[in-house]
């Protein structure tokens, strides 16, 4: 009798946990050792375009693009052997594969099941927030832009009028034998001097010159400039021809490419940086090689992942996962850092880009 209650019950809490994970907007899929999928909720269909039936007893590495598939089984294996969590009971922002090929932005969360050699994952779409966050860097793109016209137009051009009329004063004080001549000449050159000031300002803050020319032209002059300050030098190497045909795309290319060049020749001490952009039907890829000190010792990685820095690398990877793209990152001490952003143009994309893990080596 209480054997029979016990089942009873014990069926009964089966049901409703099955309910539970029916009825979840995630995707929860629970797997072996080896990575097989012994089961999985029905979000699965609605989310990667399979029936539940479909994934059962198959690899969960199918849901993966490479090279990702087959380095899954890998964290399992490696967890098992040695109990460390690089991957387990951490949740990690992944690309995923649908059936139909298309990939998309993934938050993944793995936990162990205590006392059985089983695995639970939590899949949640981040489709949606990724588009967000992409529109709010267009939003801030176009409000610098507006800024930095402002400033060219109304406060750079009144400055750049008040020190003409200074120093022209100046100059008809000093033939006329005033004394005054010599401060109003420093009042002209100190007006001059703010205006190259706010053009360095706009310079920072706008993108109109890519808007108007397009990224060849926007890096060139960039890196012309970097070319006229200290001793280190940058070079440039093009390859491919130029028509991104997204304007979203171009600027965090360029944005990145911005803050890994400044991040060499402020934080790395480099005399050399070589900057590369390559162009093909398939691809887009901007390559930054630098000489310098490496990484900074504060540099905290965790699976492949950056945790924790001070030098901007952040931005250069939350600019890289907007729009979809893969970012690689090398360093090594005294030998330099090689920071690589591959952007995917593939019928398989999501947001004009496919999308993939960050990767970040401390060699």
């Amino acid at each position: 009798m209480v054997g029979d209650m016990n089942q009873t019950l014990l069926e009964e809490s089966s049901e409703e946990l099955r309910a539970i994970l029916q009825a979840a907007a995630d995707v929860i899929v629970i797997i072996d050792y080896r990575g097989t999928v012994l089961h999985v909720n029905s979000a699965l269909q609605s989310l990667f375009d399979y029936k539940p039936q479909e994934l059962i007893g198959r690899n969960i590495s199918l849901l993966m693009p490479e090279p990702y598939a087959k380095e899954h089984d890998g964290y399992i294996d490696r967890y098992l052997r040695t109990n460390e969590a690089r991957v387990i009971g951490i949740n990690r922002e992944l690309v995923a594969r649908r059936k139909g090929g298309s990939l998309f932005p993934i938050n993944l969360l793995v936990r162990r099941v205590e006392g059985f050699p089983r695995f639970v994952g939590i899949i949640r779409d981040m489709s949606e927030q990724v588009l967000l966050e992409r529109e709010a860097l267009q939003s801030c793109e176009i409000e610098r832009n507006r800024i930095s016209r402002e400033l060219h137009d109304d406060l750079g051009q009144n400055l750049t009028g008040q020190a003409m009329l200074a120093r022209g004063l100046a100059n008809q004080l000093e033939k006329d034998g005033h004394a005054l001549w010599q401060p109003l000449l420093s009042l002209s050159e100190e007006l001059q001097q703010n205006v190259r000031n706010i053009r360095n300002v706009i310079n920072e803050l706008a993108t109109v010159e890519l808007e108007e020319q397009g990224l060849e032209v926007a890096l060139r002059r960039f890196i012309d400039k970097c070319n006229g300050y200290g001793e280190a030098q940058v070079r440039m190497v093009f390859s491919g021809k130029w028509a991104v045909g997204d304007y979203g795309v171009e600027v965090q290319l360029y944005r990145i490419a911005r803050e890994a060049v400044y991040n060499a020749l402020k934080h790395a001490e480099a005399s050399l940086i070589e900057l590369r952009l390559e162009q093909t039907a398939e691809h887009i890829c901007l390559d930054i090689q630098d000489d310098g000190k490496g990484l900074s010792p504060t540099l905290k990685i965790r699976d492949g992942r950056l945790i924790k820095d001070g030098q901007g690398l952040r931005n250069i990877y939350f600019r890289a996962h907007v729009i979809g793209a893969r970012l690689s990152i090398e360093s090594s001490a005294n030998k330099g850092t090689h920071i690589q952003c591959l952007y995917a143009r593939s019928k398989h994309s999501h947001n004009t880009g496919q999308w993939y893990e960050q990767d970040i080596v401390d060699r």
